[in-house]
């Protein structure tokens, strides 16, 4: 009996000694920010049982005993930093389901937050909170999401608004326009995710999630040219290494702007297109109705839900001028912590082991498409050109070799489709953009452009279902298209450049071609009777030169 209390006594004490350490642990600042290409652990966590609860019906969030009530995020009298359009996108009918939760009725945690899955749509959504009193007060709020460890997972793929498969990408930066408020309030981080069937090789010694936040203060803002004093949006940019703040200053290009809801399109306050006129707010918001019938056009990446009469927009990647410059005068971490990868062998891992533990993601391209480019010769000799100064006009004949249209997939998350949920590719574009090069007299007014661009055809090839030129940003492409009513097994039609010819150079240039994009329309139609979803990928192919 002695040697039994002796034992219990010091079971006792091991555990005491294992809660203080934690407490203590969770009470560490950490910095949210890596400065290095390579993401690694931070806040290597205590063993933590990840505590469910319903959701969809709380008032509160689950807290001890004792301890000050907290509103669930889109409760009535909560403090909600995040768009009013996701305010109430949380249902389980609609795919959501509960990934990691560190609130808890038995014991105080901090960083407090949950995440949310949705299955339909591939994106996982973190809900953080800081509770009044938090000394983190700033102009804007920066989040992050990443992967660490040496497993070669293409999971944050879809980061970026056009795929590259051949570049894989970690993590992706954000900076949002909310600020870090004194008095308490619930913050909102969402992020796309590809599906990676490889995945479920992994383990947590080898791949995890990093999730940073931290506030920001920067000295100026100027956004698609324009000098705005204030963010009005989201900017975010997506690297093959860690997470960088300055990555998004002066990264003209590289950096693109994220919209959550529909609504958040015209808060942008996007100026006039500079080389068209064109109204990008209009454009934008014509093109996600179009999407939602099934003929998207001005963007290159989103997910969209509802209809073309009310339109949801769940994740949208614009590429326009994007263009933050100034200098962060200060960034303060919040947030950094390494997360267990739903969906890996996870069963010796320590930490919040997801309670959704299946590999995330809808579709995978983790390949690249075979486009075939063939036929370029020199068509005509522009009237006014000399034989000191040629203009000519080559001819591109485009082909997309697919299996397309009568079986052809992209690989899909059997996740997603086990309880009949139907995944299906109704669309896909190739879009080539107008290139021009002249060495005197400037270039062509912009109808001959685009009239010059757009009327070489060959009747030997037949036009493809959809045809015509479309408008992104401050580029033109012009767009051969099937859809899931036609027959055709390829997309194959002829395009033109105009450039100029040198003696003793060749017709063709590889630059040309560099900017041939292969955009997908995805419809995802749940099972259960909720909202069908459409996702849009635009993806970087391999040219083959015929």
């Amino acid at each position: 009996m002695k040697n039994l209390k002796i034992k219990t006594l010091k079971i006792a004490m091991v555990v005491v000694l294992g809660v203080a350490t934690f407490i203590l642990s969770c009470k560490k600042e950490v910095s949210p920010i890596l400065a290095s290409a390579d993401l690694k652990i931070q806040n290597k966590m205590a063993v933590v049982p990840t505590h469910v609860f319903d959701w969809e019906t709380a008032d509160y969030m689950p807290t001890p005993s004792g301890s000050s009530p907290i509103l669930v995020p889109w409760a009535s009298g909560s403090n909600q930093l995040f768009p009013d359009e996701i305010a109430f996108d949380f249902k389980k009918a609609d795919g959501w389901n509960l990934v990691y939760n560190t609130f808890s009725p038995t014991q105080l945690t901090s960083p407090n937050f949950f995440a949310l899955y949705n299955k339909y749509r591939g994106i996982i959504r973190f809900y953080l909170y800081l509770p009044p009193g938090s000394p983190y007060a700033s102009s804007y709020f920066s989040d992050g999401l990443g992967i660490s460890g040496e497993f070669p997972s293409s999971i944050m793929n879809f980061s970026k608004e056009i795929i590259d498969p051949e570049n894989v990408q970690k993590s992706v930066t954000k900076i949002q326009n909310y600020q870090i408020l004194s008095t308490g309030a619930w913050y909102a981080c969402q992020y796309e995710v590809a599906y990676d069937p490889t995945i479920v090789n992994s383990n947590q010694e080898n791949l995890n999630f990093v999730w940073n936040v931290s506030s920001t203060n920067l000295s100026e803002i100027v956004l698609n040219g324009v000098s705005n004093g204030t963010l009005n949006g989201t900017v975010g940019t997506a690297t093959p290494g860690g997470f960088n703040l300055g990555s998004l200053l002066g990264n003209l290009g590289n950096t693109a702007i994220h919209v959550a809801g529909f609504k958040a399109i015209g808060k942008l306050k996007l100026p006039k297109s500079k080389l068209f006129g064109t109204d990008l707010t209009k454009a934008i918001e014509d093109g996600v109705k179009g999407g939602l019938s099934g003929a998207v056009k001005g963007f290159f990446s989103a997910i969209l839900g509802g209809s073309a009469t009310s339109p949801q927009v769940v994740d949208l990647k614009l590429k326009v001028e994007t263009n933050l410059t100034g200098s962060i005068k200060s960034s303060t971490g919040i947030v950094g912590v390494t997360l267990v990868m739903p969906g890996a062998a996870n069963n010796n891992s320590t930490g919040f082991v997801p309670n959704y533990n299946k590999v995330l993601g809808v579709v995978d391209i983790s390949l690249a498409p075979e486009l075939f480019v063939s036929n370029q010769r020199i068509v005509t000799n522009e009237s006014g050109s000399s034989s000191t100064n040629p203009k000519y006009i080559y001819d591109y004949s485009i082909a997309l070799h697919h299996g397309l249209l009568s079986g052809y997939q992209q690989p899909t998350n059997p996740e997603v489709t086990s309880d009949g949920t139907t995944v299906k590719v109704t669309r896909i574009d190739v879009l080539v953009p107008y290139k021009q090069r002249y060495e005197s007299n400037g270039p062509p007014s912009e109808k001959t452009t685009i009239e010059r661009f757009l009327d070489r055809t060959d009747p030997a090839y037949g036009l493809p279902e959809n045809y015509g030129k479309e408008i992104i940003g401050d580029e033109i492409y012009a767009y051969g298209s099937n859809t899931s009513t036609g027959t055709k097994t390829s997309i194959q039609f002829k395009v033109q450049h105009r450039q100029d010819y040198t003696m003793g150079t060749t017709y063709y240039n590889a630059s040309d071609l560099d900017g041939i994009r292969i955009r997908y329309t995805i419809l995802v139609t749940p099972s259960n009777g909720s909202q069908p979803v459409t996702i849009i990928k635009t993806v970087k192919p391999t040219i083959n030169l015929v």
